[in-house]
């Protein structure tokens, strides 16, 4: 990560730069209507954590960005990774084919989808829009895009020019709170932040401030996150009184009044967004009968003993513990490495918690390093 990334200064002066260059593409229309506010109001659409919810998501997102690409959705799901205590929802626009943008769905989770995809739409906009580059759409045939890092940085920044910027910055830095296992003394409260986006929360929230100023507000926009909110309270209070100074510095003639949203219409033209959950993945654990022989092996012992001399319980019983241990690790009991209850050698799918598995795995230490192998195949 550059220097330019880390949120100081110098990434607000970049972005700035960055927000110039699309001004100067784009018009400054977009910049100066007011943010998409995450809600029902905005986002009346069903919604499911499922293909078809997300690629309707997806086109409430792109409406709103007044883009009209058809939304296709690769969808690589296999459950929620094992190793992620709050896994997050993997999503990632991968190309542009004429009209068509191309996302892959790698899991839809519990935390900010809306957020997660407006970035991604942001990247969708920058890549038809790179800088030094003509329109694609002016060619005879629209080549095919491959989105690269540069996309993703610069879609950050593009989504909130199209109005989404209030998403994006929420989902750069979520904060979730739960309660984990009992220790044998108090349950504790487990905390977990997952960030969305190629910007830090602080870029975002900057620009999120930048686009109010321009509107000629004071106030933060509705629908920011409490840590969101309060940092752009900071920022409009840096920014007071240096309207005139950003439309020069953005290339916006400061005589522009703020623009206005239209409220949006449910679509008709939708599949069903309710569809079976994925399972989630595990593995199949390669345990042995070790520990029962050993106990059965004890037991044994102990009862010859009684049997034969009570003067060799010593012997007995160590030796029966050894070679029930020996004896019970000859005995491979695979388990679900999700759940640890025992399942078939052959078994595709948990019978208890229905987890699908993946494959064979030695250890549970050895469950990150397959999850990643398999991730890396799904991608490939």
């Amino acid at each position: 990560m550059s220097s330019r990334d880390t949120g100081g200064p110098e990434a607000r002066e970049h972005a700035l730069d960055i927000l110039a260059e699309l001004v100067s593409r784009g018009g400054p229309t977009t910049l100066l209507q007011p943010p998409v506010i995450p809600g029902e109001e905005a986002f009346p659409d069903p919604w499911a954590p499922s293909k078809a919810g997300v690629k309707l998501l997806a086109r409430r997102l792109l409406s709103y960005a007044d883009l009209d690409h058809e939304v296709v959705i690769d969808d690589r799901r296999a459950g929620a990774p094992p190793t992620e205590r709050k896994p997050a929802t993997r999503v990632e626009l991968t190309e542009v084919r004429g009209k068509q943008a191309c996302f892959a769905l790698g899991f839809v989770g519990t935390d900010d989808v809306v957020g997660t995809l407006a970035h991604e739409v942001g990247a969708l906009y920058a890549a038809l829009n790179r800088p030094g580059e003509p329109d694609p759409y002016r060619s005879a045939e629209p080549p095919v895009i491959t989105i690269d890092e540069r996309d993703h940085m610069r879609g950050s920044i593009a989504g909130v020019y199209r109005g989404l910027g209030v998403l994006a910055a929420n989902a750069a830095y979520q904060q979730y709170t739960s309660p984990g296992r009992f220790n044998g003394i108090y349950v504790p409260h487990e905390y977990d932040v997952l960030k969305a986006g190629a910007l830090p929360m602080s870029t975002m929230t900057y620009l999120v401030a930048v686009q109010a100023t321009l509107r000629g507000e004071t106030e933060p926009p509705k629908g920011l996150s409490q840590s969101q909110h309060h940092e752009v309270i900071g920022y409009l209070k840096a920014l007071e009184g240096k309207r005139r100074e950003l439309c020069e510095r953005l290339g916006i003639d400061p005589a522009l009044r703020p623009g206005t949203r239209e409220a949006p219409v449910k679509f008709t033209d939708h599949e069903d967004v309710i569809e079976e959950a994925p399972r989630k993945n595990a593995f199949r654990w390669q345990t042995n009968r070790g520990g029962v022989g050993f106990i059965a092996g004890t037991v044994l012992g102990f009862g010859v003993a009684f049997v034969v001399s009570r003067g060799m319980m010593p012997i007995t019983t160590f030796g029966g513990a050894i070679a029930g241990h020996v004896a019970g690790r000859r005995i491979r009991t695979p388990r679900c490495s999700a759940c640890a209850s025992i399942v078939r050698a052959d078994a595709t799918t948990c019978w208890k918690c229905g987890a699908a598995l993946r494959g064979d795995i030695a250890s549970l230490s050895d469950r990150l390093e397959a999850e990643e192998r398999l991730e890396d195949e799904r991608s490939a």
